[in-house]
């Protein structure tokens, strides 16, 4: 059975085009019940009737997607941000763990988009998260940018430069924080890396993700030493990279 879908764009021309692409490739899983291009109306749409997904650009005229949610019960829906080109915006909403759509949207984009989608289904957008995206947003301050990452034991929020390394666990990635704790976040290794920025982890071996603030030093027989007094691996593809970076 398809989902309720509602389309939130100022642009009338990509909400056409967007609404296009679902109604062609996705109509066994997405069904747009409506579509705005003035945020004030679907916020009065929104309040009195349900949707499970909405697609909602971020920066609109007179209300933001952001002041938009702020007046609705998140937990009713879930919500794909469309944003034009902003790799600052982009990573803001990948710490935050939400999903996003590169205007113009690529077909293909929006398939992948659709799948985690289904993936997930369990309507885990939460206030926390959308709190870290809008905190994220408003600093430019790399230290006080903030991950939220989803664990058996429910959702972590912790600043970037407290992550001194993760470290692959099956399915799973153990993450090391600063203050000498840790947790198994539901993510592979992989996924965490994709989150992180490159300008502050570095991936040093299959199993280990390193940041690069918490490097004490490299030994003579290339085993990294943290400022955890952690010793890690250096795979040997991965040398010369992590020689450049550590001195750099």
């Amino acid at each position: 059975m398809s989902v309720r879908a509602v389309i939130i764009d100022d642009d009338v021309w990509a909400l056409r085009e967007l609404k296009t692409m679902l109604q062609e490739q996705c109509t066994d899983v997405v069904h747009v019940v409506s579509e705005f291009s003035d945020p004030k109306l679907a916020l009065q749409y929104l309040k009195t009737h349900d949707a499970e997904l909405i697609f909602l650009d971020i920066r609109m005229p007179e209300m933001s997607g952001f002041e938009l949610l702020n007046q609705l019960d998140t937990s009713r829906f879930e919500v794909i941000f469309c944003t034009a080109y902003d790799q600052y915006a982009i990573q803001a909403i990948r710490y935050s763990a939400l999903d996003y759509l590169l205007k113009p949207v690529n077909p293909e984009e929006l398939s992948k988009a659709i799948k985690r989608f289904k993936d997930r289904r369990e309507k885990n957008l939460t206030a926390l998260k959308l709190q870290n995206l809008h905190d994220n947003l408003k600093t430019r301050d790399k230290d006080e940018v903030s991950l939220v990452i989803a664990s058996k034991q429910g959702e972590h929020r912790f600043q970037l430069n407290e992550i001194v390394r993760c470290e692959a666990d099956s399915n799973y990635t153990a993450i090391h924080l600063r203050n000498r704790k840790k947790f198994l976040a539901s993510k592979t290794l992989g996924d965490i890396e994709e989150m992180l920025s490159p300008d502050h982890f570095i991936r040093i071996h299959k199993s280990h993700l390193v940041n690069l603030q918490h490097i004490a030093t490299i030994t003579v027989t290339d085993e990294l030493v943290m400022d955890d007094e952690s010793r890690l691996p250096v795979s040997r593809r991965r040398l010369q990279e992590v020689r450049q970076r550590v001195r750099s």
